[in-house]
């Protein structure tokens, strides 16, 4: 490791798998980086899962990845409020992974039928939504409760397409509440303050790669690190304006090559 570069954090659907296939190479290129001396974070704004659950996931595909080397947009949005709002009373529009990492840190999660108490909704992807659900959060926002956002992805993709994500169903309650979510996933800040309090190193030195321009590249360009955006996943359907990679290569199999090639 002769360059500047001192970690990498990797993005995940669509980057280092596809569902529950992993990109070819990907295994290799993680251990090569490892061995290399690199830092490593797995960042996803998918908050579906636990850090545990993530962690054997990439396990069985061969990718080594501690618990503590995770961080999810449901990881992030647990700390926020643990350290601005501890007392908040949650409603969760989202799956187990939030929910999970918000009660360890002593946070309060309502039930549906609960919503009246609520002085926080939060919403991610959930695939298990129901209209009922969906109708009590947006009553716990109209009522007061404030309203925040796992990441505003609004497609993910899956093995055999591209499903409607977190960004989609906070869509559907910005537009029956009249209020927008604070996003706390990537490409915002919280997400970023969360990455670079981990590693520990500065801004410059963190490559991040992923398949998206709006979160990947986003984050990267926003926490002053090198974006590197790799051609597989969502790479063919996401615009981002003016928002340009450092570099793109054909899958993250080749990052390992590019870090070595370019001195980074």
């Amino acid at each position: 490791m002769d360059g500047k570069i001192r970690a990498v954090v990797f993005d995940l659907d669509g980057c280092l798998y596809i569902g529950d296939s992993p990109v070819e190479g990907a295994a290799m290129a993680v251990d090569t980086l490892r061995r290399r001396g690199y830092r490593l974070v797995f960042l996803t704004n998918n908050s579906t899962l636990t850090r545990r659950s993530y962690s054997e996931k990439l396990s069985r595909m061969g990718i080594k990845a501690d618990e503590d080397e995770i961080i999810t947009s449901g990881v992030v949005a647990a700390r926020y409020l643990s350290r601005t709002s501890p007392s908040a009373r949650i409603l969760p529009v989202t799956e187990e992974g939030f929910i999970e990492e918000a009660r360890q840190l002593g946070l309060e999660i309502l039930e549906i039928e609960d919503w009246r108490r609520a002085t926080h909704v939060v919403s991610g992807l959930d695939r298990r939504l129901t209209y009922h659900k969906l109708s009590r959060a947006c009553r716990a926002i109209l009522s007061g409760a404030r309203y925040l956002c796992t990441n505003p992805d609004n497609i993910y993709p899956s093995e055999d397409g591209l499903d409607p994500g977190a960004g989609a169903i906070a869509a559907a309650i910005s537009k029956a509440t009249g209020v927008e979510p604070l996003i706390l996933g990537k490409p915002y800040d919280a997400c970023a303050r969360e990455v670079l309090i981990h590693l520990d190193v500065p801004p410059d030195t963190v490559v991040y790669v992923g398949d998206r321009l709006d979160t990947d590249i986003g984050l990267a360009r926003r926490a002053g690190g090198v974006g590197v955006l790799v051609k597989t996943g969502l790479y063919e359907y996401i615009r981002a304006g003016d928002v340009e990679p450092d570099y793109v290569i054909d899958s993250v199999a080749d990052l390992p090559g590019l870090l070595e090639e370019k001195l980074l």
